[in-house]
């Protein structure tokens, strides 16, 4: 059963030291603007031992709970399952599974948004390589029986790596079809293409097809040519290169033709450009999936109420990756269910340490959604760091609670100006002894700090 979440912060130093009172404070989401919370401090300033008070307070009010812990060091929350996740534990989650609503979802949506992922963490991946995933990404689902353009074939199972290879042990493909492709399924079949271009039977027509573009780059040089030519002998000269070229275009043409023999050689060429650039996509999905970070292999969680995601095995291009994955699988799950009914009733925490990492400035980015849209949907984003100044001001103007823990006084001018905190508050902050605090109350206007005697 889910209750209303009050956490209890503390007392209000300004009751205490001015007016002899005990005012305590709490953090009561349901009241505030939205639920989402920052948490900001210094290492030293209790940030892990405040962020995990919070969390089990969240626990214990029946919220669902998902915790991406960077530093491996929130894994006492009570009821809370931990997962480690690394290439030794090999837990992951399949990145090539759809949301199958035909308005929100599908193949195209899927496809972009991994494209949109991968090039955040790695700007070096460029067109041509975006092309020719692309394409292997669509070709991959086709091969499932799964379309981009036909809704009725996005709905499919979960699978394991274990039922994946005990059915591809059986070669029972029928039966694969009823589950969702997997990152195995995609490197398959790109070693496939990338053998059909450099080793397969269709070599010969490949090469035919690569000296007939040459003859024709030639060909082309040699019209410029002609065309600006001023003399007799010159325009003589060319002419008969002219006329040889062609014949070489004649006759490399039908080579070409006469080497077809799947007939697709000239799609294959056009949709994965070269063997070098299909190699360094394949070789980028390695790397990639080097943590098992992709491998169909659902952590075991089980019903817990809470989930702390350890990342700290994971590179920072990894643990982006996968936050990015699960933020987005849980807010479309929770927009399938609906606008909670109240409208600000939390039923959903996500907790990112050392959040700043995940942030883009790109508005369509999963965690900018989050935090635009997600408070109808009944989620809170928590995020811990050691400066507010790493967020972008689109974020901190849109956040019910703000707990600042101590500072590093480099960034008090900023911090200042970002969130219109007094330095006289940042002064009386006490590392783990009292702290800066603003809850943003529905329908009020914008409160000043106050410092919060902590407990």
């Amino acid at each position: 059963m889910q209750y209303a979440m009050q956490h209890y912060l503390g007392l209000s130093e300004y009751h205490l030291r001015q007016k002899q009172q005990e005012y305590p404070v709490h953090y009561e989401p349901e009241r505030l603007i939205n639920a989402h919370l920052l948490v900001c401090g210094m290492s030293g300033t209790g940030k892990s031992y405040q962020s995990l008070r919070l969390l089990a307070s969240a626990v214990q009010a029946g919220i669902e709970v998902d915790v991406f812990d960077v530093h491996d060091e929130l894994h006492g929350i009570p009821g809370a399952n931990a997962c480690r996740y690394s290439q030794a534990t090999g837990y992951g989650y399949n990145p090539l599974e759809l949301d199958n609503d035909p308005h929100t979802g599908g193949v195209n949506r899927q496809i972009e948004y991994l494209l949109g992922l991968i090039h955040e963490v790695s700007p070096q991946f460029g067109v041509k390589q975006a092309m020719v995933l692309r394409n292997l990404l669509v070709d991959t689902y086709a091969l499932a029986g799964i379309y981009p353009d036909n809704p009725a074939t996005w709905q499919r199972n979960s699978i394991t790596e274990s039922v994946r290879k005990q059915l591809t042990d059986a070669r029972n493909w029928q039966a694969l079809k009823q589950y969702y492709p997997t990152l195995d399924d995609l490197k398959s079949y790109g070693k496939r293409k990338l053998t059909a271009l450099t080793l397969g039977g269709d070599n010969k027509c490949l090469s035919a097809l690569e000296q007939l573009t040459r003859h024709y780059k030639r060909l082309n040089a040699l019209q410029g040519k002609y065309a600006k030519a001023s003399s007799d002998d010159e325009l003589d000269k060319l002419g008969k290169q002219l006329a040889s070229s062609k014949e070489h275009c004649t006759s490399s043409y039908a080579a070409f033709i006469e080497a077809m023999q799947t007939g697709r050689e000239l799609e294959d060429m056009l949709k994965y450009d070269s063997a070098d650039t299909l190699a360094s996509v394949l070789q980028r999905l390695e790397l990639l999936n080097a943590a098992g970070i992709f491998r169909a292999n659902p952590p075991p969680f089980g019903n817990a109420p809470a989930r702390v995601h350890q990342l700290k095995a994971l590179t920072d291009e990894q643990q982006i990756l996968l936050v990015k994955l699960r933020l987005r699988a849980i807010f479309e799950r929770h927009k399938q269910a609906g606008a909670t009914n109240s409208g600000t009733q939390l039923r959903h925490v996500i907790f990112l340490d050392e959040a700043h990492k995940f942030f883009s400035k790109d508005s369509s980015d999963i965690i900018n959604v989050i935090a635009r849209e997600a408070r109808k949907f009944g989620i809170g984003l928590w995020c811990a760091s050691q400066s507010p100044t790493d967020f972008p001001d689109s974020f901190l103007t849109n956040v019910g609670a703000t707990l600042i823990l101590g500072l590093h006084p480099t960034h008090w001018q900023m911090a200042t100006a970002k969130l219109r905190l007094g330095k006289d508050t940042l002064k009386y902050i006490r590392a783990k002894e009292v702290v800066a605090v603003q809850l943003r109350v529905a329908g009020r206007a914008e409160p000043p700090f106050g410092n919060v005697i902590v407990g």
